[in-house]
């Protein structure tokens, strides 16, 4: 990634993008790339016009301007229908269809980098052959060096499924209620009775399970302690979206949510008195992918648009929703990363130990463990207008 040494500066934020060592592309993996990506625009002609398929919330504002470049590029005619709802509502019915032997209803669908293991492991996905070959030729910066694949395709799920942007975990706060060196540190500091009714959470369980990573495998106990102490002091369990209003008008001082909310809010409303930090202890990022999976009814078209998301004209196009910390060249990418430095960056597939994590707490069997987070953060109180 350009702009960070390896090993030292963003070491953790280094390793995420797997970007410590470029090798440079050979004269025949060009020519093989050259040969696959020229097959694969032969099949995509072959397949209907119109595609079925899913990409997060944050992409869908720049599909048809997406669209109109993909055309151009690979000189097809598709349109791209993208189905609205819950990512993991298709990747479940994806499922289901293909365990009875069945063919999905999308030709590509959205996950994020904590759920993809999943589909990789249980045979829900599709690996791209000669991808690497195939996304050099797509992508000029990963042509030429200046990006390395694995950061655009990283470890875990290489190959299968293709990185476009990011969703890190912060706090939001307001300004003028608190200044940022008042506020809490780590997130165990939020359990101390100090902050109770002061702040808001989400109810997604996601952000505070990998906090147990932190306390695992003989502190576990602890740590559902302190996720308790969370929960009883919040002042409301609600939706960021719905939440950031009502904390730029003042009912409360801070809250823990994805920080792009934050910042998409203040250039939607120049004034508002918000801005977001990163806390010591933990920084989850969830990165957004876009993925093939078996028996798509579009492979080649598929394939090629999972791909052509990570190409620096479509980048080009993302906003302060869809931040990109792994190769992402923006402005504001590269404001995100300044802010990240010295922190623990973080993702379900960092490191052997947040893999072996990810195993552990996904397994059946710590159903209720689980459960017991989601209780805790969520707690039973009455719902606030």
């Amino acid at each position: 990634m350009k702009g960070f040494g390896c090993p030292r500066g963003l070491a953790t934020l280094a390793a995420l993008a797997a970007a410590c060592s470029i090798a440079a592309a050979t004269a025949p993996a060009r020519a093989s790339g050259e040969a696959a990506l020229e097959a694969l625009i032969n099949d995509a002609k072959k397949e209907s016009k119109v595609i079925d398929g899913r990409v997060t919330l944050a992409l869908i504002p720049l599909v048809e301007k997406a669209t109109e470049l993909f055309n151009k590029r690979f000189g097809l005619d598709k349109t791209f229908k993208i189905i609205e709802g819950r990512d993991n509502t298709f990747t479940t019915k994806m499922m289901a269809t293909l365990d009875i032997g069945g063919r999905p209803k999308l030709a590509f669908y959205a996950t994020n980098g904590g759920n993809m293991p999943a589909f990789v492991t249980g045979g829900y996905a599709e690996k791209i052959k000669d991808w690497k070959a195939v996304l050099g030729e797509i992508n000029p910066r990963v042509k030429s060096g200046k990006v390395d694949a694995n950061a655009i395709s990283p470890k875990g799920y290489e190959g299968y499924a293709f990185a476009h942007s990011n969703r890190l975990k912060g706090v939001g706060y307001n300004k003028k209620l608190i200044s940022l060196k008042d506020l809490p540190r780590t997130y165990a500091e939020i359990a101390d009775p100090k902050y109770k009714g002061q702040y808001a959470i989400e109810p997604w369980t996601s952000h505070w399970e990998a906090m147990g990573h932190l306390y695992y495998p003989d502190r576990l106990d602890p740590f559902l302690k302190t996720m308790d102490g969370i929960g009883k002091n919040a002042y409301v369990v609600s939706r960021s979206h719905q939440l950031v209003p009502r904390m730029a008008l003042g009912e409360f001082k801070f809250m823990t949510l994805n920080t792009e909310v934050v910042a998409a809010f203040v250039a939607g409303h120049a004034g508002a008195p918000l801005d977001y930090y990163f806390m010591d202890d933990l920084v989850l990022v969830e990165t957004t992918l876009v993925f093939v999976p078996k028996k798509s009814p579009a492979p080649a078209t598929a394939t090629l648009w999972a791909m052509f998301l990570s190409h620096p004209d479509v980048q080009a196009l993302r906003g302060p929703t869809a931040p990109n910390i792994l190769y992402g060249e923006q402005p504001s990418d590269l404001a995100i990363k300044a802010k990240l430095k010295g922190k623990k960056v973080w993702d379900w597939q960092i490191d052997k130990e947040a893999a072996a994590y990810w195993k552990w707490i996904n397994a059946k069997e710590n159903k209720k463990f689980r459960g017991q987070i989601r209780n805790a953060i969520r707690q039973k109180r009455k719902k606030r207008r």
